[in-house]
């Protein structure tokens, strides 16, 4: 069993020696570690060639020109021979056991397209803002339970993964090019080609968290990501299967629900908020989605949000309270 490391990197000169010395420091060696470096235009490419150095395990490439997220992120994968591949942003973190807890279990199931577990929810300095937990008493979903699990969301703690290569192959690799929404698209692939996925309680990486919650590129990019994960991914496999397909039709109304929202965010054009608006129906054009639209253009959205929190308030107590239990016994 051999294990690569994939990092997509692009003007992260503060953290990509972190990410990699994380990789490198693991009780179970991988035994090549890949850097693909968008053209960054900070001192990443630096920083690159030294470790490049240092680093027998260590594989740069610097890509002529900026790709985006999605291609930089699917180069990368692509470059992998391992027979696990782990996914690793180069603002986060692996903890030194991850390779070896993860790998044990994709050894266990081999039905298991990827592997993931909760992780460190940490701020730009490192500090620890939270710990993320699933929802999740089973260790392992088979193909059919991850796929209808997929309908209701990118089901991860973060985007920290291990894959099996013979899955990324099948899904081929990070095929949306779109730059939101990509590992949701690639998750749910593997799961309507018949993977399942497992899941560790246990803590083994930090997701660093930024806030871009106010730019509207990025919250049109995350509405067409979605888009494209019910269009060309959920629907299409259920009818494969011959299910019933008004459950995405539930889960494409929810999002959009989510993502009106951004109507009433301050500092958009009538022209933005018009682009949104238009994405937001082509995810979902139900009438409850035009209520919601219609609500936050026309300035009800804080009695939404006052609502939507409180629910939001009591589920989180109530659910970090079963975790805390959970936790007791890993």
């Amino acid at each position: 069993m051999t294990v690569s490391v994939c990092i997509p990197t692009y003007n992260q000169a503060s953290y990509i020696e972190q990410a990699i010395l994380s990789a490198v420091n693991q009780t179970v060696k991988p035994f090549e570690i890949i850097v693909c470096d968008d053209s960054s235009t900070d001192e990443t490419s630096i920083i690159l060639k030294k470790l490049s150095g240092e680093i027998p395990t260590l594989k740069v490439f610097i890509q002529p020109h900026n790709l985006g997220i999605s291609a930089n992120a699917d180069y990368c994968l692509r470059l992998a021979t391992g027979d696990y591949i782990v996914r690793l942003d180069s603002d986060d973190l692996l903890l030194p056991q991850y390779i070896e807890k993860l790998a044990i279990l994709l050894n266990k199931f081999p039905g298991a397209g990827y592997a993931h577990a909760a992780v460190n929810e940490i701020d730009e300095h490192g500090n620890l803002i939270r710990e993320r937990m699933l929802w999740r008493t089973s260790e392992f979903l088979n193909g059919d339970a991850a796929l209808k699990v997929a309908a209701q969301g990118y089901k991860v703690a973060a985007n920290i993964i291990m894959f099996r290569k013979t899955a990324l192959k099948e899904a081929d690799y990070v095929s949306l090019k779109i730059n939101f929404c990509e590992d949701y698209y690639l998750s749910a692939q593997i799961a309507a080609n018949g993977y399942g996925n497992i899941y560790y309680p246990g803590f083994l990486s930090c997701y660093r968290v930024w806030n871009n919650r106010g730019k509207v590129s990025r919250k049109i990019a995350e509405i067409m990501g979605l888009t494209a994960v019910f269009d060309e991914v959920l629907e299409p496999a259920f009818i494969k299967r011959g299910w019933n397909t008004l459950v995405i039709k539930r889960h494409r109304e929810k999002f959009a629900a989510v993502h009106a929202d951004s109507l009433g965010f301050k500092g958009y054009s009538l022209d933005q908020k018009l682009d949104l608006k238009t994405n937001i129906l082509k995810l979902s054009g139900t009438r409850r989605t035009k209520i919601y639209l219609w609500l936050y253009e026309n300035n009800f959205g804080p009695i939404i949000t006052f609502y939507n929190n409180g629910m939001k308030k009591v589920k989180l107590s109530g659910k970090n309270a079963i975790l805390k239990l959970f936790k007791k016994k890993i």
